[in-house]
């Protein structure tokens, strides 16, 4: 929707956000059950173990056979709240009013050391904030079934966003910044929530502890040997050049890689 994209301009000015530092390595405490086992290669056979069935689908997840915090709310109560056209209205209206005040402020000169005044109030901002975060929860929901067609298939809405704020929580946990929790969920959505638990995925694990930029990589990597693609999600062709990176630190494919120039 392309007016919740404004609430970026809304961020910006109130810096209701901090920025975490890039490229800075990720300590991350593994299980000791994980932290002894050695580093297989996970080929689809092997990602078939201990899951109910062998489909990036919700319902192949370890996870949806717990039905234990499937019902349980968000303390955040986005799993039940609506985007509805009033709320969607009422955004609407926030974001002019704050986008007047600041360039009528900005119109003008003001005196050095000048206090700027608030150009939303705190019930304001935590609306503001409440709608940026329900519209990301949606836009996963929608990025994932097309990624992978009938992923929810059944599943009720509230327990859609109650899983991807479980993945956003997995990556709160790493230390990630917000701006890697979609791909944290991708990341999720295809090896499950735990991953960081199962002796399987600790070379994966290992490698998204390097650099925050990994996880993406890492999907990529599993992509292509898990699962055989050949293009990214993005419609490049996955090459020696796109994997290499992942080829640093993670096992070889048992597949032949393609060449960036062939």
């Amino acid at each position: 929707m392309k007016t919740i994209s404004l609430v970026l301009i809304a961020l910006l000015f109130t810096g209701c956000e901090k920025n975490s530092e890039q490229s800075k390595k990720i300590h991350y405490e593994l299980t000791d059950e994980v932290e002894k086992a050695p580093i297989v290669y996970v080929d689809f056979e092997k990602f078939k173990e201990g899951r109910p069935c062998d489909e990036v689908k919700f319902i192949c997840l370890p996870e949806s056979q717990d039905k234990s915090w499937q019902s349980v709310p968000l303390k955040n109560g986005l799993d039940l709240y609506e985007l509805s056209p009033k709320i969607i209205q009422e955004y609407d209206l926030n974001v002019k009013e704050m986008w007047r005040k600041y360039e009528a402020y900005h119109s003008k000169s003001h005196s050095k050391g000048e206090k700027k005044p608030m150009f939303v109030t705190q019930l304001e901002r935590n609306f503001l904030d409440k709608v940026k975060a329900k519209q990301f929860l949606v836009d996963m929901e929608n990025n994932l079934e097309k990624e992978f067609p009938g992923f929810w298939k059944n599943i009720d809405k509230p327990v859609r966003y109650r899983w991807l704020s479980r993945a956003m929580s997995k990556a709160e946990k790493f230390g990630y910044a917000s701006a890697q929790n979609n791909m944290m969920i991708e990341l999720c959505a295809r090896i499950g929530l735990d991953f960081d638990l199962n002796p399987k995925w600790k070379s994966i694990t290992e490698f998204i502890s390097i650099q925050e930029r990994y996880i993406g990589i890492a999907s990529k990597y599993i992509d292509f040997t898990i699962f055989e693609k050949d293009y990214s999600r993005s419609g490049s062709r996955i090459t020696d050049w796109s994997l290499r990176t992942a080829l640093r630190y993670l096992p070889k494919p048992n597949r032949p890689i393609p060449r960036l120039n062939d």
